[in-house]
């Protein structure tokens, strides 16, 4: 049977590729982002624009629930699945000394912590909610401190603000499975580790011999857990933090 899926997000690295399987997949998606440019670029290029509905939303903006709600009446759809993809290189920002900006630390914990919760509670206490499974994206530096060694630059190139954010969002995850538990609603996160496509080929060689599997993470391999997670057969999973790292957290 098919489903709604809300991906916010959407037209970022993960979200394609997320938004391109559930169509495929037969589902109906709901696309999240803020540049109508880029969610029509997104349509122009799925083959199956009829169960493609985009929605235009600052995710920073106040209210941000009750402007959910009332874009998707508007549309007339409700989603059974929500994914939390949306993220921001703006807030990932450092000073010339590698200091985290205090508003940059503010911005990227809101779109990484507080979005994801009120997009989940607007959709979770609307009345005969549909909601049944949400899945957030994560990182392994949610679970472990970077290795300085893989950076070049480190205070530039792993900002400390990533990493605690994700690691509030993995617990986020398991207060929501918990709260949200009699309402059947299942909350995961799976933490990803390394995705090829955005480094060079010196750093995928320091990855490699930092991780057990020896390679980073292909795209096809994004959407496998997130999938599972999502569907029925995953109905006895709620509060997990799936590590998807090729082992990389094991060490």
């Amino acid at each position: 049977m098919s489903r709604t899926v809300l991906i916010t997000g959407a037209t970022g690295k993960f979200g394609y590729v997320l938004v391109r399987h559930f169509l495929n997949a037969g589902d109906h998606v709901i696309a999240i982002g803020r540049s109508k440019e880029a969610l029509n670029q997104l349509e122009a290029t799925s083959i199956h624009p009829s169960r493609l509905h985009l929605l235009k939303i600052d995710l920073m903006a106040d209210d941000l629930g009750g402007l959910l709600i009332e874009e998707l009446s508007h549309l007339g759809k409700m989603p059974d699945c929500l994914i939390n993809n949306a993220r921001s290189h703006h807030s990932l920002g450092l000073d010339d000394e590698g200091k985290a900006r205090p508003e940059s630390f503010l911005d990227e914990f809101k779109l990484g912590v507080v979005v994801p919760y009120e997009l989940v509670m607007a959709l979770a206490n609307r009345p005969a909610s549909c909601l049944r499974a949400v899945a957030n994206v994560g990182s392994i530096y949610g679970t472990v401190v970077p290795n300085l060694k893989l950076y070049t630059n480190p205070e530039q190139q792993s900002p400390i603000q990533y990493g605690v954010t994700k690691a509030a969002l993995a617990h986020l995850t398991k207060e929501l499975a918990v709260r949200l538990a009699t309402k059947n609603i299942r909350v995961n996160c799976v933490a990803y580790g390394g995705v090829k496509g955005r480094v060079d080929e010196d750093f995928e060689q320091r990855y490699a011999a930092l991780c057990p599997s020896g390679r980073m993470l292909s795209e096809n391999e994004i959407v496998g857990p997130i999938d599972m997670l999502l569907s029925e057969s995953a109905s006895g999973i709620t509060g997990h933090v799936l590590m998807v790292d090729g082992g990389y957290s094991v060490w």
